[in-house]
């Protein structure tokens, strides 16, 4: 069981020191050059599991603990919080049987929502672990679409996502290298131009399911997502105990929208 942080600990601006980057950089471009390359994935090398994505060259290895409670944890700083607005990831890690991984390790990183990822500091960046049932929520922000237009359109940008290493019980389950997708109103035509489909097949698949909390955004539908449905209690409740510890924080905003992902590991 990793060690909580209290309340007062929620994602901390702690920079990221010279070598570690540098480390990091250096192992992002052996990822690109040979795991990630587009011939790994025609040979089969990469997406043996149907939720393999590409990692990217963003990584920063040893990240901390984001955790806060048991499956519980904060990736965004009250800061972007209060700028953006609080967005609730619920992850459910599962096995290829549909059954639940207690204790499964997520190694998470995305960029914000203009688009920005953060180098100098583990600024949305950490892990969690699931529960006993297998589930993980994650307060954060919506990641931002990002890359430069093609031609007056999207060809050539990045869809906004979050990026997570997966770990079950070591020896028994596969590691996953997945990125979780945040699509307006849900549209996996959002991802059909995204410039990562040049180097593997689309995985619309790997898009969040998201619904938005209108009362909490001046009474408009937040990134047109669908309302929360109101016959949804047990997910109202996660909402309501997530802000009721941003009240605590002093942090005055509301969970915006929720997210909602299932993760398959794979056994070896």
């Amino acid at each position: 069981m990793p060690q909580v942080s209290t309340i007062a600990d929620w994602a901390p601006l702690v920079g990221v020191s010279f070598f570690t980057r540098l480390f990091s950089a250096l192992r992002s471009t052996w990822v690109m050059v040979v795991v990630d390359n587009p011939l790994s994935w025609k040979l089969g090398f990469r997406g043996q599991n149907e939720q393999d994505d590409v990692e990217g060259p963003f990584y920063i290895a040893g990240p901390p603990s984001r955790q806060i409670d048991d499956g519980k944890a904060v990736l965004a700083s009250p800061e972007h919080l209060k700028k953006y607005g609080p967005f609730l990831f619920v992850f459910d890690v599962k096995d290829a049987k549909g059954d639940p991984i207690p204790h499964a390790t997520l190694d998470w990183w995305q960029a914000d929502c203009d688009g920005g990822y953060y180098f100098a500091s583990w600024t949305l960046r950490g892990k969690v672990t699931t529960d006993a049932h297998g589930r993980a929520e994650v307060l954060s922000i919506r990641p931002g679409d990002y890359g430069p237009p093609f031609m007056g359109g999207r060809l050539g940008k990045r869809s906004g996502h979050v990026h997570v290493n997966v770990e079950g019980v070591p020896g028994k389950h596969r590691g996953l290298t997945t990125q979780v997708y945040v699509c307006p109103n849900n549209r996996t035509a959002h991802m059909l131009e995204d410039l990562a489909n040049y180097a593997r097949p689309a995985r619309p698949g790997n898009m969040a399911t998201c619904w938005s909390l209108p009362a909490a955004n001046a009474g408009e539908k937040y990134w047109d997502f669908p309302e929360l449905p109101a016959e949804d209690v047990e997910r109202a409740s996660r909402i309501a105990w997530w802000n009721a510890k941003l009240k605590e924080r002093g942090i005055d905003r509301e969970i915006v929208a929720v997210g909602q992902q299932e993760l398959k590991l794979t056994t070896f």
